[in-house]
């Protein structure tokens, strides 16, 4: 009996040992984590982050990343048509997409794209290395002068870049030296990474690509669509969007509807179990022919929900699915009927719950509290000039607090960022970045430069607080 209890105490001991050390396993890792690793800040891009930022009084730093800014203004009346990356934030380490090459208006491919490192160093940030890819975006002509995005994310001390072909080349943080290039379709150079890399919690890499036919890319149907994954090891797996999908229609109104394939801009996002992968679909001819779709982590199909509600997956926007804590997948699609587009709200099961009527090029983010949460989005109304807000709704997607920008310039962010104290961040286009406190009420701004037609671009935060912001080109950092 005694030794039982013995026993019995050992094993408590043991386990109480074991627990605490995960414990402090888990806060190592918390704190060892990037700051913000990949679009939406984590793979349920849900733009919120346990840092809270700092006020927005001071410019801290000012990068060039983009320098044929002003170039590709001229070549669209005025307006910036690029999608960009988010700075992604380690530490004292930021990582940016940075342009080289040349511009040309009618062939984007004269452009390279590189991933550049930069740190902190007596406040200034200083450069530390350059890695030059080979991807290239799809041609322009099917997307009405919007450039795609070339997104990279950190994943345990290493960049994942997209590269050409269906590729990505993982790299090391800390010097930029090339560790694998991971090659699932070979060297078709009309086979491309189609939106942001994401990372999970384990190392796992989630892409989408899809494959045009080289004469008439968007007139022709895709010559396939993949989702892929690659393990920290290296291994590959993918499947094809019509195993992801297979039930959709083929006969659109008497006119063919093109196969599935992801949006141009699309990034997977995970579960919060990290167990089930999320992505949208369309129809290559027809967007509106759309879905939500679901696949377990080894890449079977799980389910796939028609989005209906006049939604549609714009080949020029950069909405991703967005995961709350409770499961259910957020998506702001086109709309056939507005231009502010519309938010649906699915399930972790796939069934369609509710709608909020904006959702044109937005990535919500996700505010955490009280046990439940709240969803903040840009709400802008673009018929009429105004007004333009930025919203927060509770999980049902009703109106819970609305602040208006006071110069009735619209948001030009598609991605806000949340701090741990629901601290909201965003920038519009009368050129400030807003710091917004719950409830609605201001708490600072900043004036980076003129924005009047600049991109949408999405916002990041150290665990500093330091707030990273994009501008006409130029990343600002801003803080006390």
């Amino acid at each position: 009996m005694k030794r039982s209890i013995l026993v019995l105490a050992l094993c408590v001991g043991a386990a109480v040992l074991i627990a605490g050390r995960m414990s402090q396993l888990l806060r190592v890792h918390a704190q060892s984590s990037p700051d913000w690793p990949q679009w939406g800040r984590n793979s349920r891009h849900n733009g919120s982050t346990p840092a809270v930022g700092q006020n927005p009084n001071t410019k801290l730093g000012d990068v060039t990343f983009d320098p044929f800014a002003s170039q590709e203004e001229q070549a669209n009346g005025g307006e910036l048509l690029v999608h960009y990356q988010a700075p992604l934030v380690d530490g004292n380490s930021v990582f940016l997409e940075f342009k080289s090459g040349t511009y040309n208006p009618n062939n984007w491919n004269t452009q390279i794209w590189n991933e550049r490192a930069f740190t902190w160093q007596g406040g200034s940030l200083v450069q530390q290395w350059n890695f030059q890819s080979d991807w290239k975006p799809e041609e322009s002509s099917g997307l009405g002068g919007w450039e795609p995005v070339f997104h990279a994310a950190l994943s345990h001390g290493f960049v994942y870049v997209p590269g050409a072909s269906g590729s990505i080349y993982k790299v090391n943080e800390s010097d930029g030296s090339q560790v694998a290039h991971y090659t699932p379709f070979g060297n078709d150079a009309t086979t491309y990474v189609a939106g942001p890399i994401t990372v999970d919690a384990r190392g796992n890499a989630f892409y989408n690509v899809f494959a045009l036919n080289a004469s008439n890319p968007w007139d022709t149907d895709v010559r396939g669509a993949w989702l892929v994954r690659v393990t920290p090891q290296g291994a590959v797996r993918k499947i094809s969007y019509a195993k992801l999908v297979p039930d959709a229609p083929t006969n659109c109104g008497g006119s063919p509807c093109g196969s599935q394939r992801p949006g141009v801009n699309t990034a997977p996002a995970l579960s919060p179990d990290g167990q089930t992968v999320y992505t949208v679909s369309r129809a290559h001819f027809g967007g509106d022919v759309a879905y939500m779709v679901a696949a377990n982590l080894n890449l079977t199909p799980k389910w796939d929900t028609a989005m209906n509600n006049g939604a549609y997956v714009s080949n020029i926007a950069s909405s991703t699915p967005s995961v709350a804590p409770d499961g259910a997948v957020l998506y702001g699609a086109a709309s056939v009927n507005t231009s502010r587009g519309v938010l649906l709200k699915f399930d972790s099961a796939g069934h369609f719950l509710t709608t909020y009527d904006f959702g044109w090029d937005e990535t919500p983010a996700i505010y955490a509290h009280d046990g439940t949460y709240s969803v903040i989005l840009k709400d802008n109304h673009y018929d009429g000039g105004g007004p333009y807000y930025m919203t927060q709704l509770n999980a049902n997607l009703v109106v819970e607090w609305q602040y208006k920008v006071p110069s009735n310039r619209e948001w030009c962010v598609n991605a806000p960022a949340v701090d741990a104290n629901g601290t909201v961040y965003a920038n519009s286009e009368d050129g400030n970045v807003y710091v917004i406190n719950q409830g609605g009420t201001l708490k600072g701004k900043l004036f980076l430069r003129r924005a009047l037609g600049a991109a949408y671009t999405p916002i990041a935060i150290g665990r500093d607080g330091k707030i990273y912001t994009e501008n006409d080109g130029d990343m600002f950092v801003i803080g006390n």
